[in-house]
């Protein structure tokens, strides 16, 4: 009998192939066998070595196809190949209490996941996947088993970022999971391996048999098991069209992302480092919507000095000149440490000192990146943005320090200035905000956190985290009319301005400008080109009037059906 489920949206892209359901390699503890404690540590070393070469090709990888900031994922899982905390741990344990290197590897890991899951903030909680997926790997180093080798659609309870790779590149058609949400470390690769994806599909271990038939939707994260012949038809349909159409992209990378009725929107691409800049351009990226910087900053043990920054700073505005550069200064706190910190553990670090905050409380620091900047702007088009902005306030101080800096060094050069809408906050002080700054660039992965109550990165509230809620879409028209009125633009930067099925949504809405990962240039071009600014808008008033994020989800799916704008 034909199920139907729907899941969460995590990875666009359709697939239909036969279930295999995933077998979690769970690490067995192994005996001694009365070898001696110095044999299993050279085990463990010669396990971490070959663990750590593996990361480093799986982070090269991502790295080679522009995709730099999800190639971090595994460098921060080799860091923990090198922690003192886990692998001295280990170490300690075959050396002190006697057990083998797959026994300590699994007493210790299991001691460190607990931990983290116990802990108030999501984002730490999301480290245990990190100890899970390396103690994973180091036990199967250690025995020499082969990872699950399953295929086709892969149903899973959970997956690690590990077994994400491992699974698109030997082709999986798609991977469906019982839990986690689109802001996991499973769901951000799987984006940036392109394989379809649906995750916190409720009762699809227990719908599914190994060997059904499953078609999934990882746009509308719809999941169907064991469709029947004229679903079979129609899903193959689909997919034909969605090939075709994917053809037809690659045509579009020097075209103007323009509505048939003539509105303009310029599409630009999220980047975190110099690296990802050749992506970029060859995506056909019209700008730069926001280079993170923290890159700078974490997983290193000292800061950056402003030369450094200025050499990356310049490198990627000489490379996209006369192209504009947005600049977000440095969004640390919360789940982003920087080098050297200092600041004491909180209980919400959502909630606590990140973002601007930050940066005005250590002013030495902000006056280093801000250095930086100045000396950079000869080189190109920069436009400097402050994230999570609460007030006006914070914007005053922020530009007055620019401005004693750009004195001190001397450099005229104008540039533009402006802020991140993170917080509901600063949307509802759009009006303010919009004739102080230059620009208004929503961050809608915050701020839909923020406006929901409803932690992006935990799992277990994956169902009411949604950017295309009502109360969101309301606060959107609200940034987009603001700046209207001031006389400014207003664009997109979180992970919504990469969606082709919000993109009607967001064009109604009045958004001028969307950044997103390279890779999503092409299809959500295809979509402005298809449609016509007027039905887009008449399109932003209807999804303002419903009662959910589903209705809206449900209307947008049916907007692009009727226009074919997808597969």
């Amino acid at each position: 009998m034909t199920v139907r489920l729907e899941g969460i949206p995590a990875s666009p892209g359709l697939a239909l192939g036969r279930a295999s359901l995933w077998r979690e390699p769970v690490p067995q503890p192994g005996t001694r066998s009365g070898a001696a404690g110095e044999t299993e540590s050279a085990r463990l070393a010669a396990a971490v070595e070959s663990s750590r070469a593996q990361l480093r090709e799986l982070a090269a990888r991502l790295a080679g196809t522009g995709a730099e900031s999800e190639a971090r994922i595994f460098q921060v899982q080799q860091l923990l190949l090198d922690d003192p905390l886990f692998i001295g741990a280990v170490r300690s344990a075959i050396e002190r209490e006697g057990l083998s290197a797959e026994q300590a590897v699994v007493r210790v890991s299991g001691e460190i996941i607990g931990q983290f899951r116990g802990l108030k903030d999501a984002a730490m909680r999301e480290r245990a996947a990190d100890v899970e997926d390396v103690a994973r790997r180091l036990c199967v180093n250690l025995t020499g088993e082969a990872f699950n080798p399953a295929s086709g659609v892969v149903v899973a309870r959970m997956l690690t970022p590990s077994e994400v790779s491992l699974l698109a590149a030997r082709g999986a058609g798609a991977v469906v999971t019982e839990e986690g949400g689109p802001a996991s470390h499973m769901a951000i690769l799987a984006r940036a391996l392109h394989l379809p994806a649906v995750v916190g599909a409720r009762g699809v271990l227990g719908a599914v048999r190994e060997g059904d038939m499953i078609a999934v939707d990882g746009a509308g994260g719809e999941v169907i098991v064991r469709p029947d012949a004229a679903a079979i038809a129609a899903w193959r349909a689909r997919m034909t069209r969605s090939h075709g159409l994917r053809a037809r992209l690659s045509e579009m990378r020097g075209l103007p992302a323009v509505t048939q009725d003539g509105f303009r929107v310029e599409l630009a691409a999220n980047i975190g480092g110099p690296g990802e800049v050749d992506a970029a351009l060859e995506a056909g990226a019209e700008a730069i919507g926001v280079f993170r910087t923290e890159y700078l900053y974490v997983n290193r043990a000292e800061l950056p000095s402003e030369q450094e920054q200025y050499e990356a700073y310049r490198e990627v505005l000489a490379r996209m000149a006369p192209r504009r550069v947005i600049i977000r200064t440095m969004d640390l706190g919360g789940d982003k440490p920087a080098a050297g910190w200092d600041v004491a553990p909180e209980a919400n670090p959502a909630l606590g000192l990140r973002g601007i905050r930050f940066a005005l409380a250590r002013e030495a620091l902000f006056r280093t990146q801000l250095g930086a900047l100045v000396r950079a702007s000869t080189a190109g088009n920069l436009a400097v943005m402050l994230p999570m902005i609460s007030s006006l306030e914070e914007l005053r101080r922020a530009r007055a320090l620019l401005e004693d800096v750009r004195e001190q060094i001397g450099v005229l050069t104008r540039f533009s200035f402006g802020v991140m809408v993170e917080t509901p906050a600063a949307a509802l002080l759009a009006p303010e905000l919009a004739r102080e700054a230059d620009f208004l660039s929503v961050g809608t992965n915050d701020l839909t956190q923020y406006v929901l109550a409803a932690d992006r990165t935990n799992p277990a509230l994956a169902e009411f985290y949604d950017p295309l809620h009502p109360a969101v879409l309301r606060l959107l028209g609200m940034v987009s009319e603001a700046a209207r009125q001031g006389g400014k633009w207003a664009g997109v930067c979180g992970e919504m301005g990469g969606d082709p099925l919000a993109a009607p949504l967001l064009i109604g809405l009045g958004m001028a400008e969307l950044s997103m990962v390279p890779a999503a240039i092409a299809a959500v071009k295809h979509v402005i080109r298809a449609i016509r600014k007027s039905e887009a808008e008449a399109l932003a008033r209807e999804a303002l009037g419903l009662a959910g994020a589903r209705e809206v989800r449900e209307l947008l799916t049916g907007f692009a059906r009727e226009r074919t704008l997808s597969g």
